[in-house]
């Protein structure tokens, strides 16, 4: 089937499909390493002297993290595909944290598990690097890509069978500002709720520019069992679309404030609701001037 697919659309899906794979594994790191280990995992030393992650690695990461933090807004995001194969696949941390995420796809333990993902390296540097690949490079990235992004997904299913609230929740938000709050960055208060100032990061926003908000949902749960709305205010007079998990705002004068909120909401079709009358609810705030 992949003989009659064009060459340039086979490069993009393994392309894609790579991508989301690093994202699945850099946010189970950070994830679980931060809880178990806190905010600054990469530093930790047992009391033996013994680092969680190797010096070559965060050495270089951390050169990465600090000189481009618009481009890493989290640590993990400065790890090479590698490194994140490096960390989940150590046996240790494998053992402890990881292997029930990888289990469906791997059963035999990390040994393997490493092999197959070290085979995923140099083809994604050849479709990094305008390279050809084969077809059976093409199969190897979106089959053992796939089937690691669904033993990830099905870890998740099982551990939110194990919540008291086992609903729908918004795990990432960005904007088209570059702004990017991952689960563990979203400041939730006792409610649940949560919020993301952009104000932290000195951003301000004219009127004229657009505001393009995007939300990824807790994967393990089907979109047919929620629905998702936006609300800002001033929406019923405003210019603006919605698509579910994407939303874009002209902005206009009478939008001009220190504190503009956008939030999305995020409903399921049970009969309660994790925050009462929603199952979560995040917001972006944004500092709005006007062009005078």
């Amino acid at each position: 089937m992949i003989n009659s697919i064009e060459f340039e659309k086979v490069r993009s899906e393994c392309k894609i499909v790579i991508e989301n794979l690093e994202i699945w594994i850099r946010n189970i790191i950070d994830k679980e390493l931060t809880k178990k280990y806190g905010s600054h995992f990469w530093d930790f030393q047992d009391e033996l002297g013994n680092r969680l992650i190797s010096n070559g690695i965060i050495r270089e990461a951390k050169g990465r993290f600090e000189n481009e933090p618009e481009r890493y807004p989290r640590f993990v995001d400065s790890l090479l595909l590698d490194d994140i194969i490096k960390i989940i696949c150590k046996p240790d941390l494998y053992k402890e944290i990881f292997s029930p995420y990888m289990i469906n796809a791997f059963p035999d333990g990390n040994i393997v598990a490493r092999t197959y993902l070290n085979r995923l390296i140099p083809i994604r540097n050849k479709l990094y690097h305008s390279n050809p690949i084969s077809n059976h490079e093409a199969l190897q990235a979106m089959c053992y890509s796939n089937d690691i992004i669904n033993s990830i997904k099905q870890c998740y299913k099982e551990k939110n069978m194990e919540k008291k609230y086992n609903a729908p929740t918004i795990i990432k938000i960005s904007d088209s500002f570059g702004n990017q709050f991952n689960e563990s960055h979203i400041n939730r208060n006792n409610t649940g709720r949560g919020h993301c100032d952009t104000r932290k990061k000195d951003l301000k926003v004219n009127v004229g520019e657009k505001i393009i908000i995007e939300v990824e949902i807790d994967p393990s749960f089907d979109p047919s069992e929620y629905e998702i709305g936006w609300v800002f205010d001033k929406k019923n007079q405003s210019t603006f679309t919605e698509n579910k998990n994407r939303i874009e705002i002209e902005i206009e004068n009478k939008h001009v404030r220190t504190d503009f909120g956008i939030y999305c909401k995020v409903t399921s079709d049970k009969e309660w609701h994790r925050c009462g009358d929603v199952d979560d609810c995040v917001s972006m705030l944004y500092e709005i001037i006007p062009n005078e």
